[in-house]
């Protein structure tokens, strides 16, 4: 039977990675799971617009189902439905909210009922040989030390509602491991393309990076030698790619992580932002904004409140962002890759160093003024 695999998430920064090299490099036919309000709803515009990829040569292997990963039956119709769960052998379940600022059941609502949604689903394709599920590293919440790919369960606590829910859906994958060909991949955050430095999908590092630019951070939790881990979203998804098409391993959990020898140093990071910005924009150069201050988490939030009572809406709206993610830099911690490195041995010698291509992304940032242009 001829391999047919569904892919949730399809438009973001991962999806538009991944679904070229499904459609180039296997013999899958690809269905995307597709939100009736996506801008693109056709198939050769997506293949040309949003893939960049010929549609003459992919056209037959692209299948488009309109629906919603938060309805019980994804959305799709009966007939669909009966249609493509007797087809589909494969699912890559990548859809979800990364924002850091939602309230708890707002977030629930797509990353912990839309993978039950996706469970349910995958229960009744009579063929199905696997799933895979896009998680995070950072379900580890406010842990510290060496973080496991075989544990998930703990009661640290999380810096913010998006690492909570990304645990709680990985918490159902676990539940349907003896039911389920299951897999976890937990994929660091994603930073822009390698070689290029576009950025389909601006996240968090962007979003900080637009406020360093706007000259308005003026203190950040943490300490000098923190390490930030930033993943390439092309080598992330050629890594996916690679894992599921020649290492697929039920009930495994893979960490998609930079590691310290390739990550920045908080210092280091917030040093580059600032020579690049200087270098690719002099008349920014010249204003010579003060970098941010380090400071401990006690500090931090002394700052915060200052802000708070002072009642400044800009300042109150760059903190309020700054705060649902920038606490995780209190919490120092290192990522095992014991069951990726078992796969793909050669993974730390490819992954690009991120100090080779990050002034491209900060170009891209600037020239596309963060995805406005």
């Amino acid at each position: 039977m001829k391999r047919s695999l569904l892919i949730t998430g399809a438009t973001g920064m991962l999806g538009r990675e991944l679904v070229p090299l499904f459609l180039k490099k296997s013999n899958f036919d690809i269905y995307l799971l597709l939100h009736q309000h996506s801008k693109i709803l056709n198939k050769k515009k997506l293949l040309s617009n949003l893939y960049q990829i010929a549609p003459s040569k992919n056209l037959d292997k692209l299948h488009l189902l309109i629906g919603d990963i938060a309805k019980p039956t994804l959305g799709i119709s009966k007939k669909d439905r009966v249609k493509i769960t007797r087809v589909i052998t494969d699912i890559i379940h990548a859809a979800a909210l990364t924002r850091f600022d939602l309230n708890i059941d707002e977030i629930r609502k797509i990353n912990v009922k839309g993978t039950k949604n996706i469970i349910n689903f995958a229960k009744q394709c009579k063929n199905l040989r696997q799933l895979s599920f896009i998680s995070t590293p950072y379900i580890s919440g406010k842990r510290t030390g060496k973080i496991f790919e075989n544990e998930r369960a703990h009661d640290s606590g999380f810096v913010n509602t998006y690492e909570q829910s990304k645990y709680e859906a990985e918490a159902l994958i676990e539940k349907v491991g003896n039911q389920l060909p299951v897999s976890i991949y937990r994929l660091s955050t994603m930073i822009g393309n390698s070689k290029s430095g576009k950025v389909t999908h601006f996240t968090v590092p962007h979003l900080s990076l637009r406020i360093m630019y706007l000259g308005l951070v003026a203190m950040i939790p943490g300490t000098p030698d923190y390490s930030i881990d930033l993943v390439p979203s092309d080598y992330a998804a050629k890594v996916i790619f690679e894992l599921y098409t020649n290492f697929f391993k039920p009930n495994k959990v893979f960490h998609i992580v930079s590691g310290f020898r390739k990550s920045y140093r908080l210092q280091e990071l917030i040093d580059d932002t600032y020579k690049y910005l200087s270098d690719l924009d002099k008349e920014w150069g010249k204003k010579q904004y003060p970098k941010p201050i380090i400071s401990s988490a006690d500090t931090f939030d002394l700052f915060i409140k200052s802000i708070q009572e002072a009642n400044n809406p800009l300042f109150l709206s760059v903190t309020g962002a700054l705060k649902t993610f920038a606490y995780q830099l209190n919490y120092p911690k290192e990522f095992d890759m014991v069951n990726l490195l078992s796969c793909i041995p050669q993974y730390e010698e490819n992954l690009p160093d991120i100090r080779q291509y990050y002034s491209k992304v900060v170009k891209y940032c600037l020239r596309s003024n963060w995805g406005k242009k």
